[in-house]
């Protein structure tokens, strides 16, 4: 049974405290079949000394690829294996002689075309980052790439390394195929807490960044949120109390706001909240990437975290805003950092809270039961196209746009075109949910910006909230809380269609097009069996194109 921690006395929350540090799963489930996996993914509570104890291994492995002329490393993963180095990379940049840094966490086959195209595989490391070894897009990444460096250079093994859990497919492969190395992560770090692991320590030392620099940050920040800190001076306590007590109140729909230099720390925590909060049709909706707006245009649910950089100039921060938020009694957390190093201790500080704020809603903070739906569906697609040469899709057309688009069944009782389906789906939206745009197509500052504006229309004229995730890497952060979390909040699904031929990918036997249009196909279907509102539209080759013309189609949906 949830309940809000500031119904109880300070003992009892000393005492939760205490058993956390105790590693004790039943604070997140009394189910005993629980209990074990929860004890298996709480290593990360003590990670850092063994990450200390591995700093000359990590340091070793920079300078060897240094010395192998490696100009660029490319990190093939999706989720949490890959957007602690998105942080860093965005964040820190690499340090003067040493490597950039390119994630490639998408199928989208235009982003791993120009990967292709780059083709200087003498220069270039990948490194292929997933905890089981077993995610499609990783593996599909690894074996299309590896088809290309073997018939290009003489030792395609040398150009390749890897991060996962041992005894994995993927070491088994590693192995195999003579990786120039192999780092075993600890088995009870889960994937979104896993940023002061491997996966992000050794995109952090290929970077060239100061790692007792990082240790000693990250340390400070454990011993501040330690168990002998009481609940009230606990950093990461106080933090779990305003997220839990403020969702529990409805205000579930955590903003989050950053300073410009470390804004892409949202990207993390978007997944760390919703992946560990979002079940059992409750948790914390975060909010990132939102522009600002008057406080009276926002709905009651709202909640918001500032995270602000100390050397950000007065007029570039957000103090004004929330000066203005606070006079309109929206709740605020703050928090502050002296410099971007801190963002490590940072990591831990939310992985904390957002565990203990995971006990009070009621939800195991460490599984992802509804990720798997997406998956399962997205390989039965893929084998009925494989069997029937076609995809197992018909859409409608709006008779007045002409745009290919489908509805949900929560829908299609009362369609007759795409801007009455917008219609329906604001009609029946309260205030207090949300609308997820989900494009999948190529990472585009253009698409960015399209959305953007409709984001900001939908909250002018509605006051919802809004989120938006590139497909397929929102499946691996958000994913678990579409299906899983809140039933207030509508999608739409963009795809495009296939202007080309591309090549097919070893041993999946499809394009990375065919796969990433069959993880879209798949995600509907697993919104639509949760009884979700979606909206599947198909663009034109010319996604931009496409895009401005439904943003169109969207502004006069949203005002009628």
């Amino acid at each position: 049974m949830f309940y809000r921690p500031s119904y109880i006395t300070t003992a009892e929350k000393n005492a939760i405290l205490k058993r956390f540090w105790d590693k004790d799963p039943s604070l997140w489930s009394i189910d005993q079949e629980m209990q074990q996996p929860i004890k298996n993914r709480l290593g990360w509570l003590d990670v850092l000394p063994k990450m200390m104890e591995a700093k000359a291994h990590l340091t070793g492995f920079a300078e060897e690829i240094k010395e192998m002329g490696i100009t660029k490393v490319v990190v093939l993963g999706m989720g949490g294996s890959s957007l602690t180095s998105i942080v860093l990379k965005e964040v820190f940049g690499p340090e003067k002689g040493y490597p950039d840094l390119k994630i490639l966490d998408t199928t989208d086959p235009d982003e791993v075309e120009r990967l292709a195209l780059e083709n200087a595989w003498d220069r270039t490391l990948f490194l292929v980052a997933s905890k089981s070894g077993t995610t499609i897009e990783p593996n599909a990444q690894l074996n299309y790439l590896w088809s290309l460096l073997e018939s290009s250079i003489p030792d395609p093994g040398s150009h390749f390394a890897a991060i996962t859990d041992p005894g994995t497919p993927l070491e088994h492969l590693a192995t195999k195929k003579n990786f120039l190395k192999v780092f075993l992560n600890p088995p009870d770090v889960g994937g979104r807490y896993a940023a002061l692991s491997y996966f992000g320590l050794v995109p952090a030392a290929i970077l060239g960044l100061d790692l007792d620099l990082i240790f000693s940050k990250a340390w400070d920040m454990i011993n501040k949120c330690g168990p002998s800190i009481p609940w009230g001076q606990n950093p990461a306590c106080r933090l779990s109390e305003f997220l839990a007590d403020y969702s529990l109140q409805n205000k579930d729909k955590l903003t989050v706001l950053a300073d410009q230099k470390i804004k892409p720390f949202g990207l993390w925590l978007e997944q760390l909240i919703a992946e560990s909060t979002g079940k059992e049709t409750r948790g914390i909706v975060p909010i990132v990437g939102e522009t600002t707006g008057i406080p009276g245009f926002y709905g009651g649910e709202r909640a918001f975290a500032y995270l602000k950089l100390k050397e950000t100039p007065q007029e570039e921060s957000f103090d004004g805003f929330l000066d203005e938020l606070k006079k309109a009694q929206f709740p605020v957390y703050e928090l502050s950092l002296a410099d971007i190093y801190d963002i490590w201790g940072q990591f831990f500080l939310w992985e904390m809270a957002v565990a203990i704020a995971s006990h009070f809603l009621d939800v195991n903070a460490f599984n992802e039961p509804d990720v798997r739906s997406s998956k399962e569906k997205t390989k039965k697609v893929l084998d009925t196209y494989k069997a029937q040469g076609k995809m197992p899709i018909t859409f409608w057309i709006d008779p007045q746009s002409q745009f290919q688009f489908r509805p949900s069944g929560m829908l299609a009782d009362s369609m007759k075109g795409l801007v009455r389906a917008i219609r329906d789906i604001f009609q029946v939206l309260p205030s207090w949910g949300y609308l997820a745009f989900l494009p999948f197509l190529p990472y585009d500052k253009e698409v960015d910006e399209i959305i953007g504006e409709m984001r900001h229309l939908a909250r002018q004229e509605h006051g919802c909230a809004t989120t938006l995730g590139f497909g397929p890497r929102y499946l691996h952060s958000t994913g678990q809380i579409h299906k899983g979390g809140p039933m207030s909040a509508a999608f739409l699904i963009f795809t495009r269609k296939r202007m080309k031929d591309y090549p097919d990918i070893p041993d999946l036997g499809v394009s990375f097009w065919h796969l990433q249009f069959a993880q879209a196909l798949g995600d509907f279907e697993a919104l639509s069996e949760a009884n979700r509102r979606v909206i599947h539209v198909h663009l034109p080759g010319d996604y931009i194109l496409g895009l401005r013309s439904f943003s169109k189609l969207f502004s006069r949906a949203v005002r009628l």
